[in-house]
């Protein structure tokens, strides 16, 4: 076996690990018959892992890292003896970290090792699905046989979107397991009528259920009885926000509410959410959360409502918008607002609206005309790196004359015109 620095603070004291971790039998027995048992920070860090902390002044990490090394180096023999020993020490399985099969680990689809894995750690945190397919793209049919026995395929649903991933990556040979699969072990009958259920259920269910509403918006009641919309979770393309959910006016969106760059959200959602083409906003909406459309790339089409006072920082940044209407009840662009809009075209700013923040219009590329009003008091000035309309090469400003805006292009060099009164 190869070793790497297991000998930290955690492993340097505990002669029965490294006995276990060198394959030294002879030792090991002789160990446990003096009654030596692994140390409780060893058995800690092997049942719980290194826990939040991923600093490497962390002796727990310092530890855990060293033994996912050596596993990866460790040949697949010796790896499921000294799996096996430390599970039989610690009396339960061993942590599961992500790293066993992602940091760099060629072979942890490998039938053997996959095996030795299942079977010697918890398999709780495991993403099953994810893993699954993995196995079907890189066509290691023998793994399929050990989920199965592992209890990873009972879910119908599962199964099912398994056998046509498998289908639509041309793997023909796990396809056919999976179809053999579901013909031995599944009760068709059972199935379709428990299918027939659920499709009747939603005929039945009222779209405007609590229930209902909760299978595609993550949503929060507010202390004045409003609600804020957290995230979307649907699959339309084409979305209206509802202007009520069980009676409350729904008045607020949160940061990323619809950004496929929102935290803890699944890989399907994230592309759903690259896909989305039209949001329609009801007018009960009074603030939208920064960076709550960030990175919609598709999106070409929103409405602001007329109660919304300002566009927050980064909300509609690298969407696909050609042209926007901002009105009058908007005081104030936050920075990078629309930062990287490289299809935006025209830009229409209301009289009401007064202040253009840092970075709003950046790298706008094909921006060509923006129409600002007398009400302008303040735009981020073009002198630094990251002035408001830094790199927007084919830039017209449309302003009245006399105006903050004409005295602002004059300063910063921008191409502009009167609008005719």
């Amino acid at each position: 076996m190869t070793h790497y620095s297991l000998e930290t603070e955690f492993g340097a004291s505990d002669e029965l690990f490294k006995a276990i971790i060198t394959l030294n039998k002879k030792r090991v027995q002789e160990l446990k018959e003096m009654g030596v048992t692994l140390t409780e920070k060893v058995r800690n860090v092997l049942e719980n892992g290194a826990g939040r902390s991923v600093s490497v002044e962390n002796p727990a990490y310092q530890f855990w890292f060293s033994l996912l090394r050596e596993i990866k180096e460790t040949p697949i023999n010796d790896f499921a003896e000294f799996a096996a020993l430390l599970r039989s020490e610690v009396g339960k399985p061993l942590h599961y970290s992500e790293a066993l099969w992602v940091w760099g680990n060629k072979r942890a689809f490998e039938p053997h090792f996959f095996k030795i894995t299942l079977e010697n750690f918890n398999q709780k945190k495991m993403p099953k699905k994810i893993a699954m397919k993995r196995i079907i793209n890189e066509g290691k049919l023998d793994c399929m046989p050990i989920c199965e026995k592992h209890g990873w395929l009972k879910n119908p649903k599962t199964r099912d979107e398994l056998i046509d991933y498998a289908a639509e990556q041309g793997k023909t040979e796990i396809s056919a397991w999976l179809l053999d699969f579901k013909n031995r072990t599944a009760d068709l009958a059972l199935e379709r009528e428990r299918a027939e259920k659920k499709m009747q259920r939603e005929l039945n269910a009222d779209p405007n259920s609590i229930t209902e509403l909760r299978k595609i918006w993550k949503f929060e009641k507010r202390e004045d009885d409003t609600i804020i919309i957290l995230g979307y979770k649907g699959d339309r393309r084409e979305i209206t926000v509802p202007e009520k959910m069980g009676g409350c006016t729904v008045t607020a969106l949160g940061e990323y509410a619809f950004s496929p760059y929102a935290k803890r959200i699944k890989a399907e959602q994230r592309a759903l959410r690259k896909a989305i083409t039209k949001i329609v906003l009801p007018d009960t909406i009074e603030s939208i959360g920064e960076f709550a459309f960030y990175q919609c790339k598709s999106l070409t089409s929103i409405n602001l409502p007329e109660k919304l006072t300002e566009i927050s920082k980064g909300m509609l940044d690298i969407t696909g918008l050609e042209s926007i209407v901002i009105g009058g009840n908007v005081k104030k662009i936050g920075g990078v607002a629309f930062w990287g809009c490289r299809d935006l075209r025209y830009v229409k700013l209301c009289e009401g609206v007064a202040e253009i923040d840092v970075a709003a219009f950046y790298n706008c590329g094909n921006l060509e005309t923006i129409e600002l009003p007398r009400s302008i008091k303040k735009i981020d000035p073009q002198s630094t790196y990251d002035g408001s309309f830094y790199n927007c090469i084919r830039l017209t400003a449309l302003v009245h004359k006399g105006s903050y805006a004409e005295k602002y292009c004059e300063e910063n060099k921008i191409i502009y015109k009167y609008v005719e009164e």
